[in-house]
């Protein structure tokens, strides 16, 4: 297969360099040029039509036609090229908008044509079409659609589950944010069959759609132990080829279902996977792929360089063009501004850094809409939250430290108003979350390899904002992207070109990672130790060979299903993390359980709250034995009494409530201890313990810091502590729970703030405790219920109410209750 690399030799035609220069910068081509530059096209697509292994051909072809009709505004070959190859929604968006001298006969008959790609209200390609139509038929146990980003996966899945016609489907999502907006489609879509969201909403049910992550499913198969799922969809499949926890976690799901039930169907949606033999957790099995090869979008790559000149980057020759001298990047960065552009850094601190900065540079926007978005947010989280002055002037950012509601909420907010022109975020923007953008401007490239950047691209233009109806514009098929070097942003001496230079290919090799998956190469590590003479690179490939090992170990026990009684006991430590949280869990495990079983018999044991029984029997007198620092923190009364009213504040109080609690507790300690220096964790860490700025530094100096900047540290703290409680310490108690060792009523009060069932039913559903508390004290519970398939019914004096509630109470509730 020829590949892009082999184009370089297209360096040596100093006229197609040229026709390439003029079509990167937007120059008028001459005749003679054009002539030209159609002439290689078709020379090139023609040779993929004789060798389809050719794709960079094609690809390369295509570019050429797709920028000369854009800059030329000729039509003509785009059509034809898209009418010949099935890259239909071109075809129907060239006809719609009367672009091409077609005969008006010609048209009528194109246009029949292209009603055989009509669906639900788009047009396919023809690889979309035939794709869809063959996954939908296919009888395979297993079968993977690769497809690139906005090619209809979603529609998809639902086709899917109406074509299986099984009773028990679980569409497996990897973030919160994808688990709301798949929850909305697939609870449209189905209105007769129940659809849950939530490990808890299960009650034996033997006919209902699942959207989970993989935690919320693996926790109902544990506690239901002959249960299965009859088919699994798993969304952002290429997770699975990671070695992170979760990634270990989906796969542990994936093959717990299969032994369950041999026969059940699996089904990956991915669209960055090159081989889906990589997908395999064992030998016999056989996965089908379905994928679309073609992407129709075809991205225009700028660099900002240090020296303020700015370059263009083609791919299929590996060279850049010289576009503009600037004064400086952020003159560059508003030059090249459009309705919709995204600004991507890694850093939580570094987003919300630049978008201060962006907002210096912004001039103040007399605008009703954000004025009314920035009070709303002032009222609901504090009117000291940066994105307070921010959104005034069309700037929001989001990271993954804000709460999850907030943080959703100010995706609606940018996908609904758009004045909002500015949005800066980190890689909470990878997984499939849906935006409006049409300019992306990569400002850190740390951490993001060709797969990651080709993701982050794909989010630019998806293609039903390239083909909605009257406002369709071909130009998004080329969607800009910018990296911007810069010293304070990136690193010293910042040149993202190799970066870039990953870009060259649309074809990524998989990089399995995951050791319990069949192609994962263990004896790649014997290769390293073999090949070096260094003793500390032989002992760090020892140790990374020693660590999947045990995971593999880890991960074949739980999958066989013990049915020991220490063997259960065994599984279930594993399964709340104890691996993580001590150095030798193996061996501390029976002490554990005999803890338990001892202090279970204490008559003052029940009497113990749940936080106190987690740190009696998983800290209390072997500390020593703790891997997890910031358990280890619960050994301290003062701990312990803080995360009995952050638990209870979790329920109890809103979220700005919660943060003036939070900032008057910053106060207080730094008084009652005579110590300003207090652990705010590494992303937003400036010292260590000892206040230097050496070693670990996971701590901060309140005494240096306004109370504006306290408010949103407290709001940065709220998300670290109850991704805490959630992660961690839900864990512990859920596990006492198993084993008989705190009551309903305890367990209930923890994890949901209440005992009531009917408040607790509604917390599962997804409100907050807080919000629960509001609508039980305005004496609306009463005007919503919840019919047998687990779809929210409201009456009307409940419509009228939510219509008088402001626009961020209004968006809680529809969340997950689309009562209006």
């Amino acid at each position: 297969m020829s590949n892009l690399e082999s184009l370089t030799w297209l360096n040596k035609d100093s006229k197609l360099i040229e026709v390439i220069r003029k079509l990167s910068l937007g120059i008028e081509l001459t005749d003679a040029e054009a002539t030209y530059c159609l002439a290689i096209a078709i020379f090139f697509i023609r040779t993929y039509q004789s060798d389809k292994r050719r794709n960079s051909y094609l690809e390369f072809g295509y570019s050429l036609v797709l920028g000369y009709s854009l800059l030329m505004e000729d039509f003509e070959p785009l059509y034809d090229l898209a009418t010949n190859l099935g890259f239909y929604p071109i075809t129907r968006t060239i006809l719609n908008n009367d672009l091409s001298e077609v005969t008006a006969l010609n048209s009528h008959f194109i246009s029949k044509r292209l009603n055989h790609y009509s669906y639900k209200g788009i047009t396919e390609t023809l690889e979309q079409k035939v794709n869809r139509a063959e996954i939908l038929k296919s009888e395979a146990l297993d079968c993977c659609y690769i497809a690139p980003t906005s090619f209809g996966k979603s529609s998809l899945m639902v086709d899917l589950i109406g074509e299986l016609r099984l009773e028990k489907i679980a569409i497996i999502v990897p973030t919160k944010s994808l688990l709301t907006q798949t929850y909305k489609l697939i609870n449209s879509a189905f209105k007769n069959r129940k659809v849950i969201f939530h490990d808890e909403m299960y009650d034996g049910d033997s006919n209902f759609i699942a959207v989970f992550t993989q935690e919320r499913a693996l926790r109902l198969m544990k506690g239901e132990l002959e249960f299965a799922f009859d088919a699994l969809l798993i969304d952002e499949a290429h997770n699975l080829f990671e070695s992170s926890s979760r990634s270990i976690l989906l796969s542990r799901l994936i093959r717990r279902n299969r032994k369950r039930a041999p026969e059940s169907r699996i089904f990956y949606f991915s669209p960055l996977i090159d081989d889906v033999k990589n997908l395999r957790f064992e030998e016999q099995q056989k996965i089908e792929g379905k994928k679309i090869q073609f992407n129709i979008k075809e991205a225009k790559i700028f660099e900002y360089k240090l020296d303020n000149q700015s370059y263009i980057y083609n791919r299929f020759l590996d060279k850049q063009f010289k576009v503009s001298e600037n004064a400086n990047y952020m003159q560059y960065i508003f030059t090249e501004s459009k309705n919709n552009n995204f600004f991507y850094l890694r850093a939580p601190r570094k987003v919300e850094s630049f978008a201060s900065k962006l907002a210096q540079h912004q001039p103040h926007i007399e605008n009703e809409v954000l004025k009314a978005l920035a009070n709303v947010i002032a009222k609901n989280v504090h009117e000291d939250f940066y994105c307070v002055e921010l959104v005034k002037k069309g700037i929001l950012y989001i990271h993954g430290k804000l709460p999850d509601l907030i943080k959703e909420y100010l995706e609606y907010k940018f996908r609904e108003i758009p004045e909002l022109r500015y949005l800066v975020a980190n890689s909470v923007i990878l997984e499939g979350v849906n935006l409006p953008i049409d300019n992306l401007y990569i400002l850190n490239t740390y951490d993001l390899d060709a797969k990651a950047l080709t993701n982050l691209i794909g989010r630019v233009n998806r293609l039903n904002e390239v083909f909605s109806g009257s406002l369709s514009n071909l130009k998004k098929l080329e969607p800009t992207v910018h990296f911007i070097n810069s010293e304070e942003f990136n690193r010293k001496q910042s040149n993202m070109l190799n970066s870039i230079k990953k870009l060259k290919s649309n074809a990524f090799k998989d990089q399995v990672k995951n050791p319990t998956l069949l192609e994962f190469d263990i004896s790649s590590f014997d290769d390293t130790i073999e090949s070096t003479t260094s003793v500390e690179r032989q002992l760090e490939a020892l140790e990374k060979k020693n660590l999947f090992i045990s995971i593999q170990e880890r991960e074949n026990f739980l999958i066989s299903e013990p049915q020991e009684e220490t063997d259960k006991l065994k599984a279930s430590f594993i399964e709340a993390g104890l691996h993580f949280t001590y150095f030798d869990a193996d061996s501390i495990s029976d002490s554990l359980y005999q803890r338990i079983r001892l202090y279970k018999s204490d008559s003052d044991w029940m009497m113990l709250d749940p936080i106190e029984k987690v740190y009696t029997v998983f800290i209390q007198g072997i500390e020593h034995a703790l891997k997890d620092r910031v358990l280890a923190r619960l050994k301290n009364l003062k701990a312990r009494n803080y995360y009995r009213m952050f638990v209870k504040n979790i329920h109890a109080l809103s979220l700005k409530e919660h943060i003036n609690s939070t900032v008057r507790y910053f106060y207080t300690n730094a008084e009652e201890t005579k110590n300003n220096i207090f652990y705010i964790g590494e992303s937003y860490g400036e010292i260590s313990k000892d206040g230097s700025s050496f070693g670990a530094t996971t701590y901060i100096d309140l005494s240096t810091k306004s109370h504006k900047q306290l408010v949103n540290l407290a709001l940065v703290k709220l998300k670290m502590e109850s991704d805490f409680v959630s992660y961690k310490l839900n864990e512990f108690v859920s596990l006492l729970k198993e084993f008989d060792s705190i009551s309903d009523e305890d367990y209930n009060v923890f994890i949901y703030g209440t005992s009531k069932k009917r408040n607790t039913d509604l917390t599962k559903l997804g409100l907050s405790g807080a919000l629960i508390k509001k609508l039980e004290f305005d004496k609306q519970l009463d005007n919503i219920e919840i019919d047998a398939f687990g779809h929210v019914k409201a009456n009307t004096e409940f419509l009228n109410y939510l219509i008088a509630q402001d626009d961020l109470t209004r968006f809680e509730i529809n969340k997950y209750l689309p009562v209006l």
